[in-house]
């Protein structure tokens, strides 16, 4: 079926999705320069041939009828089955679906207008990604009449959560209690998998907004589609459906300047090589807890948030009332899925598998596959029928087995591994020196074609000195470039882009010419309410490849390290030069892999 036929149940079986038993082993891990040309290569993955339907069969069907059948089932619970719907571009969505969209996420609005504590609708589901508490009247009941919701998803400056502002009834210990919509996974290695869940229970919630059609089109077979921002925008700064001002989809609160009409939000470059030549540990998270996350976090996720898009979507308490948000955080999603078949997930360690993700959703919404309560609270009496948790982690790595896929087939929205090892290749050839080329590999990943390049006007920076070693870096041992940001009372976010560069070359942040050849990484902080909020936040990019690359040449030449910080609107009255230390290169001993806390990994 081509894919310009394609609908919400479509059932072409994309190529990508595979019998875990199938699933590649994880390649090394290949961060910008820090191995030579020899190991950057890697050995493309004989293609399999007989690929098999990913459908189950029923009682009497051979697995080649379920192939041509009109709808690919999934495996279920025993005694049930799910339909595997697939989720599209947003601009690849017929006027139809489009429209049977917006009424999901209209009449999901309209749930909440009746009673804010419908957990089926737009509000209840916003408060999960991070409204930790509400004060919920022991009926459960509260409306929002008139523009009373339209003012709350206006106003990022308020707390929504406090949804008792909004309200003409004041909650007491009397005639309320407290509940717990839900958490958001942020730095760390469950990142990933929680919005994954929430955006599971997201699209339930949709589908079941208006099944029947009795107020609008069906919304039965309605999937979440995704923005993918790592291509021109079809709108002025968002795909053309969210700029809509008449539409359920559109935020006032959002930035709205116009970008250059060739640039795409986020460089498909570096999504791709994320996907394709990291380890779990450095693409989604690591087991031990580092503050700064994964790089699809860091080096992509944040910026999104606290730079591009800002008003609801800058914090992340508010960025749930933004229905943009969704679409944004499914193409991370689809981002994840093409990282599992690429790597499998063995790799996926501990809690990054066990971990229960946290939130309180409605019973009528159907749980995942095999999910459990595990060991936590027991069920309260006065909070009405809720599934008390959104599974563990390792039951969202098999999204089919959930009833969705991706669409199109293969994984085209992304940059192809050809094109990302030719870049590679171009950019460190054999004896390659760091600093000789006019463009270092990060900066040649981050595209001039994208809108997310180093900034050249930062609004602070802190130097200090370096000596090129005499020896390479040991086979036990990694250079880290470390830049620390103090303990903060009120978090903000940020942006730094960091440099190494010869002594007697000047750091001249505006000439983009001094940007791209000594550009070793570009990373963002997006602040976060609640939890983490006045941490001390650490960056750490192993440089080992390009220490190593300039002893030869270079050795005991004096060089400097510059990081240039810029945060957002709202962190320039909170930024401080003292906040941050001077730059460094620390030799640490290279981490073990963490020990799972399962007995094997699972296919």
């Amino acid at each position: 079926m081509a894919r310009v036929a394609a609908t919400w149940a479509d059932t072409d079986t994309d190529r990508s999705r595979r019998e875990r038993a199938r699933r590649a082993a994880a390649s090394p891990h290949l961060p910008p320069e820090q191995l030579p040309m020899s190991s950057m290569k890697t050995a493309l993955l004989p293609l399999l041939a007989g690929l098999l339907c990913a459908g189950v069969c029923t009682s009497g069907q051979s697995q080649a009828a379920v192939s041509c059948r009109p709808e690919l089932l999934a495996q279920a619970e025993p005694g049930g089955a799910r339909v595997v719907r697939y989720r599209k571009n947003i601009d690849a969505l017929t006027p139809a679906e489009l429209d049977a969209f917006k009424h999901a996420v209209s009449e999901m609005k309209r749930k909440s207008q009746e009673n804010v504590y419908d957990r089926r609708g737009f509000l209840w589901q916003a408060w999960v990604h991070n409204c930790t508490s509400v004060d919920v009247f022991n009926d459960r009941q509260a409306a929002l009449p008139g523009d009373r919701l339209k003012k709350l998803l206006g106003d990022p400056t308020r707390n929504s959560c406090d949804v008792a502002y909004f309200l003409d009834k004041v909650a007491t210990e009397d005639n309320a209690h407290e509940e717990f919509p839900g958490e958001c996974e942020h730095q760390k290695n469950t990142f990933l998998q929680w919005h994954r869940a929430q955006l599971y229970f997201y699209e339930q919630a949709l589908q079941a907004a208006d099944p029947n059609g009795e107020r609008g089109p069906s919304t039965r077979n309605v999937t979440l589609p995704y923005w993918n921002f790592t291509r021109k925008p079809s709108g002025v700064r968002y795909p053309k459906a969210f700029e809509d001002v008449d539409s359920p989809l559109y935020d006032a609160t959002r930035n709205k300047e116009g970008l250059d009409s060739s640039l795409a939000t986020a460089s498909p470059n570096l999504l791709a090589y994320q996907i394709y030549y990291m380890e779990w540990a450095d693409f989604g998270g690591d087991e031990y807890g580092s503050l700064g996350g994964g790089n699809l976090e860091t080096k992509i996720h944040n910026r999104m948030h606290a730079t591009y898009m800002g008003g609801n979507m800058g914090d992340n308490v508010t960025a749930g009332l933004d229905p943009l948000f969704y679409a944004f955080h499914n193409f991370l999603d689809y981002s994840f899925e093409k990282w599992l078949d690429e790597h499998g997930d063995a790799g996926i360690r501990g809690s990054g598998r066990t971990a229960f993700m946290r939130s309180e959703q409605d019973a009528s919404l159907p749980r995942p596959v095999g999910w459990s309560a595990g060991s936590g609270d027991a069920q309260r009496g006065d909070s009405g029928d809720y599934t008390a948790n959104m599974g563990q982690a390792e039951l969202y790595f098999d999204t089919l087995r959930q009833g969705y896929g991706f669409q199109p087939r293969y994984g085209g929205e992304f940059a192809r591994k050809t094109d990302i090892q030719a870049l590679i290749d171009r950019h460190q050839q054999a004896g390659f020196v760091f600093g000789d080329n006019q463009k270092s590999l990060f900066a040649a990943l981050l595209s001039d074609d994208a809108a997310d390049g180093a900034v050249a006007r930062p609004d602070l920076t802190v130097t200090s000195a370096y000596q090129i070693p005499a020896r390479r870096v040991a086979s036990d041992k990694r250079a880290n470039m470390v830049l620390d940001r103090a303990h903060a009372d009120e978090d903000y976010s940020f942006q730094a882009d960091i440099y190494l560069h010869p002594a007697n070359v000047a750091a001249r942040i505006g000439d983009k010419s001094f940007r791209d050849r000594y550009l070793v990484t570009s990373t963002s902080h997006w602040a976060l309410s609640g939890h983490h909020q006045h941490d001390k936040y650490v960056i750490e990019t192993d440089i080992t490849g390009i220490v190593d690359s300039l002893v030869p040449r270079k050795r005991r030449q004096a060089w400097r390290i510059t990081a240039a910080i810029t945060t957002n609107d709202k962190g320039r009255g909170l930024i401080r030069q003292g906040d941050f230390s001077t730059p460094v290169i620390q030799l640490v001993d290279r981490r073990k892999p963490a020990e799972p806390t399962y007995e094997e990994s699972k296919p």
